[in-house]
């Protein structure tokens, strides 16, 4: 009798062992019934466009799968340690993204939401400024050459990335003179905002510039080819000049004055606010530029709330309206200038701890040739990548008469 008791005690537990897992769990190797919901704050109607990976830490193997129309993608799932992501796919590029790191599961049933934004703003590394010309060069004692500089833009993600949207901010504050009463732009930095007097964007729909990983964009001054001579012919005494006619966009401001020609067959960035009615990058580089993100709420509340302040060479005599750049906006930055010139840093450490400036006789810092850009580095897989250190003193470098042509293909 007692050996049939113990029996009957050992199937009961057997029974209410099973019925307390979940029905997928397996002896020593329990499963999560794991749910996750995709949320994005602007809601969408349809959420079967996001694909929800997941990544187990130990192993490295991952487990994907499509979230239904309502956001909600189901998984069975070893208990473990995890990362998760979930983005939109859009012919295989993704324009919207979130994550999350070290989630542990240790439940048999678990509900996980992760809240998507856009994927620049929500990728540790997207995009960088890389190619940096500004300082332009001479074909000879007596002719320099003025509107040839340009910038090109790196997606230095690990995955395709849409560059519609991204805007070129260049600063109103000179880093080329000191810091006064008569220059109250240093004090917007408290304010967690960079003043600057223009901002370009690069137009699309969102989904319309493709930029794979290690590629860049080109964004030129005047997207010619400034070999040529007024005859059409390649001119041989321009020895430093350089063929931009196939560069992706052109820095055109329309304006009755514009000393530029209008490229048609290169696409014109949106000019959102040009002060001077110019591109106007400056050959010292003393007006730093950025890479930003903003949305167009966050775009036309800048412009709907222009600042009067001194032009920082006039000593407060002239005042022109500029804008409030939020940093939380921007994506990188660059703090170039020259060093013959008094300096102050005009970016924010947590954009750029470092400068990079360049190394010219004049006083203005212009026209020695002086071609900026980063590092390369070969990252953990062997793959030749660029150096970002948010530092530009260590992640760049100057290159003399560096500038390179980029023809129309």
């Amino acid at each position: 009798m007692k050996k049939y008791y113990y029996y009957w005690v050992l199937m009961f537990s057997i029974v209410i062992s099973i019925s307390s897992c979940s029905k997928n769990e397996v002896v020593n190797g329990a499963l999560c019934d794991l749910t996750v919901r995709v949320l994005l704050k602007n809601q969408v109607s349809d959420f079967s466009t996001f694909q929800v990976t997941i990544v187990e830490q130990k192993s490295g193997k991952e487990f994907k799968t499509k979230a239904d129309n309502e956001g909600y993608a189901k998984f069975d799932l070893p208990f473990g340690t995890y990362d998760l992501q979930a983005e939109n796919l859009i012919n295989g590029v993704s324009t919207l993204y979130g994550h999350k790191k070290n989630v542990t599961l240790s439940e048999n049933k678990t509900l996980i939401e992760i809240e998507v934004s856009s994927i620049i703003n929500s990728m540790e590394k997207s995009f960088v400024l890389d190619e940096l010309y500004f300082n332009g060069d001479k074909n000879g004692e007596w002719n320099s050459i003025y509107y040839e500089s340009y910038l090109t833009i790196r997606n230095v993600s690990d995955r395709p990335l849409f560059a519609d949207g991204l805007s070129i901010a260049i600063c109103g504050d000179y880093n080329s003179i000191e810091s006064s009463e008569d220059n109250p732009m240093p004090g917007y930095l408290k304010k967690d905002t960079v003043i600057i007097t223009q901002l370009y964007t690069i137009p699309g729909e969102g989904n319309q510039y493709k930029v794979e990983p290690g590629e860049s964009l080109v964004l030129a001054h005047s997207a010619i080819n400034h070999k040529l001579g007024e005859d059409g012919q390649i001119d041989e005494t321009k020895i430093r000049s350089i063929d931009l006619s196939g560069a992706d966009f052109e820095f055109f401001v329309p304006y009755e004055y514009t000393m530029t020609v209008d490229n048609p067959e290169v696409t014109n960035m949106i000019v959102d606010y040009s002060m001077n009615q110019a591109f106007n990058w400056g050959y010292s580089g003393s007006t730093p530029i950025m890479l930003a993100r903003l949305d167009e709420a966050k775009k036309q509340e800048m412009l709907d709330n222009k600042i009067n302040l001194p032009l920082p060479h006039s000593m407060g005599t002239m005042k022109m309206e500029h804008l409030a750049l939020p940093v939380s906006c921007i994506i990188d930055g660059v703090e170039t200038g020259s060093i013959n010139n008094l300096f102050h840093k005009v970016l924010p450490d947590k954009v750029d701890r470092g400068s990079i400036l360049i190394n010219s006789g004049g006083l203005y810092g212009g026209f020695e040739g002086q071609f900026i850009k980063r590092r390369e580095i070969t990252d953990a897989q062997g793959n030749t990548t660029v150096k970002d250190t948010n530092n530009s003193t260590d992640d760049f470098e100057i290159i003399e008469h560096g500038q390179k042509s980029y023809p129309k293909k």
